[in-house]
Formats: C-alpha cells, sequence, structure tokens
C-alpha cells in the first residue's frame, strides 16, 4: 500500500468516526423545541401531583375537623342544658366559662372548615385544568415527536452506512495500518490525522520545520507533527476526502 493510500485511508476513516459520532449524539439529543415541550408537560404533571396531595391532605384535615366541630357543638348544646339548671351564681359562672371556651374552639373549627372549602375549589379548578394538556400543546407536542422520530429514523439508516463504509476501509487499510490508526486515534481523538495549514499544524498550529513540510507534500512516508504527533498530509493533494 502507497503512502497515498495509507494517509487517504486515515482522512476518511476519520471524517467517518466524526460522522458517526455526530450522528450518535443527534440521535440521543432531542431537539430544543422537544426538549422544552416535554418539560412543559413533565412541570404540569409534576404541578398535578403536588396538589393532589395536598387535595388528599386538605380532605384528611377536613374530615378530623369536621369531627372535632360536632363533638363541640354536641358539648355545647351540654353545658346550655347545664345552663338552664344551675341553681347558684357560682356554677353559673363555670357553666358560662366553659360554654365560652366551647365558642372559641368551635369557631376555631368552622374557620378552618371554611378555609379548607376554598382551598379544596380552588384546588378542584387547578387540577381539572392541569390534568390535560390543552390541544394546541397536545398537537405541537406529538408533532415535535413524531418530527424526531423521523429524523432518527433517517439518522439510523445514515449510521448503518457509516458504519458499513467504516468496516470497508478498514478492509481496504489492512489491519498493520488500521491498527496504527487506532491507535493514534484513541490518543489525539478526535483529530489523528490533520492537513498542514500552510507550513504550520493545523490542530496545535505549530510552526513546522521546512524539510518536514517538504516531506509531507512529497509523500514519501508518512510523517508526524513535532509537536502534537498527529498525523499530517497536505490538502491540496486530498481535496474531496472531506
Amino acid at each position: 500500500m502507497s503512502v497515498r493510500e495509507e494517509l487517504a485511508g486515515c482522512v476518511g476513516l476519520q471524517h467517518l468516526l466524526e460522522q458517526r459520532a455526530a450522528l450518535r449524539r443527534e440521535m440521543d439529543t432531542p431537539p430544543e423545541e422537544l426538549v422544552a415541550l416535554r418539560q412543559a408537560l413533565a412541570t404540569r404533571r409534576e404541578s398535578l401531583g403536588a396538589k393532589q396531595k395536598r387535595r388528599e391532605e386538605l380532605l384528611a384535615e377536613q374530615e378530623v375537623a369536621q369531627t372535632d366541630a360536632d363533638a363541640l357543638r354536641e358539648e355545647r348544646e351540654h353545658f346550655r342544658k347545664q345552663k338552664s339548671m344551675v341553681t347558684n351564681m357560682k356554677q353559673l359562672q363555670a357553666v358560662v366559662s366553659e360554654l365560652d371556651h366551647v365558642d372559641v374552639q368551635l369557631k376555631g373549627r368552622e374557620d378552618r372548615l371554611i378555609e379548607i372549602m376554598a382551598e379544596l375549589e380552588a384546588l378542584d379548578r387547578d387540577i381539572a385544568t392541569l390534568q390535560e394538556e390543552t390541544p394546541d400543546e397536545r398537537a405541537r407536542r406529538e408533532l415535535a415527536e413524531a418530527a424526531w422520530q423521523a429524523r432518527n429514523q433517517d439518522a439510523a439508516g445514515e449510521l448503518q452506512a457509516v458504519e458499513r463504509r467504516l468496516r470497508e476501509i478498514q478492509r481496504a487499510l489492512g489491519e498493520p495500518a488500521f491498527t496504527r490508526f487506532k491507535k493514534l486515534w484513541t490518543s489525539r481523538k478526535p483529530l489523528a490525522v490533520v492537513p498542514l495549514d500552510g507550513t504550520s499544524c493545523s490542530a496545535c498550529h505549530a510552526e513546522l520545520r521546512p524539510s518536514l513540510v517538504q516531506q509531507v507534500r512529497t509523500l514519501e512516508s508518512l510523517q508526524t507533527c513535532d509537536t502534537c504527533r498527529r498525523l499530517l498530509y497536505d490538502p491540496e493533494q486530498f481535496t474531496g476526502l472531506v
């Protein structure tokens, strides 16, 4: 295999590896619009869950408060009956004091029951609103989901083609050349082979020795940058590869 053929294979491999990485990122990363729509739905569901939980707490509190209020009303009736049966001022004062105490407690329970009912009404309205997306929200999200799924199917097809081409170039290069490239790419990825930038390395921008530049251009042997150790090639001799 000639130096030109090996360099061409390495450039092709690197380009395909970059394509593969880009396709995988694309398939793993939903578009921003879809992310925003999904987040809106997740936020809606989270808010719905919180309000439903709060509603359950209020219903439990309402049951306890109602039981307490009913018990206090019975207690109030008891003291009212006692009040009609007292025979002296001392007994009357004691019963009135108990009645006042019960009335204060009952008012607190009744006020809290009113607050609970008002909050439950507001929660029921919010829950009804949050239970379903609006038609516009649903349509936009489903359209975005379908578009991303279609794009992923296309990307999966492109990825299969890239994988096939990678295997073809690997076989064409042969095991020794492919192993050299793989070792270099593993240590320098995503750029294992880079073009000259005039008389500099396009990766690390180091100025190259004139003799090294000449050797890269004459294709007598594979040459690497003295600074970053990446494989070098003359882009003018490999047009159309990337």
